[in-house]
């Protein structure tokens, strides 16, 4: 009776063969499922990210109706050095993405009253830390264009000051924030060149499927996918990411300068 049984149990286990055929079956439809699951994961975060620009957007241009149509500073205090690059108290957030880290600069900005949410300054797929050291993550990986009121003085004709200035390009082209590379942000502002000045001085991320998100002075919120191959080689770059030369013909480029004013305004 006894042997019975063993033989029973026997035929009811598994051979070494067949075991080695489930694991692999398993291993392929672990393969195939991943980059599903890793691509559904990303456009999850690039929604989020839309959702935090849109906010950003929205106290952006609440700032604007109490304020009679001013613009929220986007000062800078050039101190030297990647670590000296400083937004100045009375920018729309302050201090230095690179090496802030509390998030005390971003809640001292002027924009902060009006969506009280430390996290919709930084994007979720951003990974950098505090001075790449590795141990606290950055708090901010927006900058803001340097063309929405980079100097605060009226008679300035470098930047627009007031949202009815911007006029050409029309709201709906000029963006106002955009989420910059983990290896160029440092203070509060993003430089671009006038057109037929062929760098980038300083980059957009390329976080969500090789692209940054942006917010526009209508309001709406897009992520721009970068295409050319000179700028996909800057974005892998070490840091520090400024002052690249590209083509005059290249795409990304072009597609940015299409969003400035022609100075002097």
């Amino acid at each position: 009776m006894k042997t019975g049984m063993n033989a029973r149990c026997r035929r009811a286990g598994f051979t070494l063969v067949e075991l080695l055929v489930v694991i692999a079956i398993i291993a392929i439809l672990a393969g195939m499922l991943l980059p599903a699951l890793g691509k559904a994961k990303g456009r999850a975060l690039r929604i989020q990210c839309l959702g935090n620009y849109r906010q950003l957007g929205m106290a952006w241009l609440l700032y604007i109706d109490d304020h009679h149509d001013w613009m929220p500073p986007n000062e800078t205090l050039s101190t030297g050095g990647r670590a000296g690059l400083n937004a100045s108290p009375r920018t729309w957030v302050a201090g230095n993405a690179y090496t802030d880290a509390s998030a005390t600069n971003v809640q001292r900005g002027m924009l902060f009253p009006y969506n009280r949410s430390v996290a919709l300054y930084r994007c979720p797929a951003d990974r950098s830390t505090v001075r790449d050291h590795g141990r606290v993550r950055r708090f901010r990986s927006v900058s803001m264009n340097a063309y929405m009121n980079d100097e605060p003085d009226p008679s300035d004709r470098t930047c627009w000051h007031r949202l009815s200035q911007v006029k050409d390009p029309p709201p709906s082209v000029a963006f106002v924030f955009i989420d910059e590379h983990e290896n160029s942000i440092e203070n509060a502002r993003f430089v671009l060149t006038q057109p037929g000045d062929n760098r980038w001085i300083d980059f957009p991320a390329a976080r969500h499927d090789l692209g940054p998100a942006l917010s526009f002075a209508d309001g709406h919120a897009e992520v721009w996918r970068l295409v050319s191959p000179a700028t996909r080689r800057i974005a892998q770059m070490p840091p520090w990411i400024q002052n690249q030369s590209v083509r005059g013909d290249d795409a990304d480029l072009r597609r940015f300068h299409s969003t400035v004013p022609r100075l002097p305004l």
